[in-house]
């Protein structure tokens, strides 16, 4: 695998200082490049994280789930075989629904929701039906509005979302060609001759552009073909090659073609500082528009990981950060699995638990409700 070289314009032995076109080529460059590693450092770090989550993470998870289970049926039967004070048992109520409710977000458990049910003297299937009509309710509007389209309930389903997201795609794009066969069959202002030189000029600005990438990509296919290589190690090494420009070309990945370019030596430094304005020109649009691109596909990758791990937006976040709250994640549900497993000893003596029961307070009711977040746990 042949050495990655540096793309960088540096000045010519006649030449002073760089052009303003070549500082901007050198600038995008570095753009880009470091886009590329923020990228990767991203997909590499959520995969890393999401390994140690099943790995790691989900069996504490289980692990919790099962002594937060323990807890719930130890405090029901302290409740069903001692007395308590009305103050103790409006906290031993407070304390067996609300390990009801979390764990049954998680999980479906007919024990769990008799308690629930006892306790609170409703039905929690009833509760959860109605719930999630809410939150359905509250999502659908709320996409229909933002996206300007009409969900019917086949299409919207928030226990699926990625159903629900696909629909929603579909829908908008239905949305925008009928808007464009709306506008095609309106009757067209004649336009001005301002107007059609621009776009003339724009249309041949973009072909230029085009035959420049076209250029590049023409030149390495021509000296890597590997048809054309008699010794097999040789033919191999080009085939990988000639598989990187391939996908370099689809991707309109000038850096890349440029990179291989130098790698394969086709190129050097002293061309690069001689590329004409109008080459420059046009290798720095391609490249202000790959650095769009990368900087929207990263953008896009740290808001799914957002999404995911629940991280609000005006919280910085970084691949290193997600790894540190993973971290910090393990060790809060260690301790947290230990200080349940202490109490569960203490609590099976009646006598502590009511004095646990003296020192907690009830918590001030939050009538709050959040469609995006309720009932879905966090990844981390």
């Amino acid at each position: 695998m042949p050495t990655k070289k540096v793309v960088h314009i540096k000045t010519a032995p006649a030449q002073a200082v760089l052009s303003p076109a070549q500082k901007k080529f050198n600038t995008l460059i570095k753009k880009i490049d470091a886009q590329k590693q923020l990228l990767a450092e991203w997909q590499e770090t959520f995969e890393r994280c999401r390994t140690d989550a099943v790995g790691k993470l989900e069996p504490l998870k289980q692990s919790m789930r099962e002594q937060q289970t323990a807890m719930a049926h130890l405090l029901d039967q302290q409740f069903t075989a001692n007395k308590f004070t009305k103050n103790q048992q409006e906290k031993l109520t407070h304390l067996i629904v609300e390990l009801c409710e979390e764990l049954l977000r998680s999980g479906d458990d007919d024990e769990l929701k008799a308690m629930y049910n006892k306790y609170t003297a409703s039905d929690y299937d009833t509760e959860a039906e109605e719930e999630q009509m809410m939150a359905n309710e509250f999502m659908k509007s709320m996409l229909e509005s933002e996206f300007g389209v009409t969900l019917d309930d086949d299409d919207f389903d928030l226990t699926n979302p990625q159903a629900t997201a696909e629909r929603l795609a579909e829908k908008v794009k239905q949305r925008e060609a009928e808007a464009e066969a709306a506008a095609a069959a309106r009757p067209q202002r004649k336009k001005s001759t301002k107007q059609l030189a621009k776009e003339a000029k724009d249309a041949e600005e973009a072909a230029n552009v085009s035959k420049s990438i076209q250029a590049v990509y023409r030149q390495l296919t021509s000296a890597l073909h590997p048809d054309r290589e008699q010794d097999p190690v040789e033919r191999e090494r080009k085939t990988e090659l000639m598989q990187q420009v391939t996908v370099a070309y689809g991707n309109k990945d000038l850096l890349k073609l440029l990179e291989l370019q130098l790698a394969v030596e086709q190129i050097d430094q002293s061309k690069l500082s001689s590329l004409s304005a109008e080459r420059l020109k046009h290798y720095n649009k391609i490249l202000s528009d790959q650095l769009a691109e990368l900087q929207e596909e990263v953008m896009l990758k740290e808001d799914q990981i957002r999404m995911m791990v629940q991280i609000p937006p005006f919280e910085p976040l970084s691949p290193k950060r997600l790894a540190m709250l993973l971290k910090q994640d393990l060790q809060t549900m260690q301790a947290e699995i230990k200080r349940i497993q202490q109490d569960l000893r203490l609590f099976k003596d009646v006598k502590n638990l009511k004095a646990w029961l003296k020192n907690f307070q009830l918590p001030e009711p939050d009538f709050g409700f959040d469609p995006f977040f309720d009932g879905f746990p966090p990844f981390r």
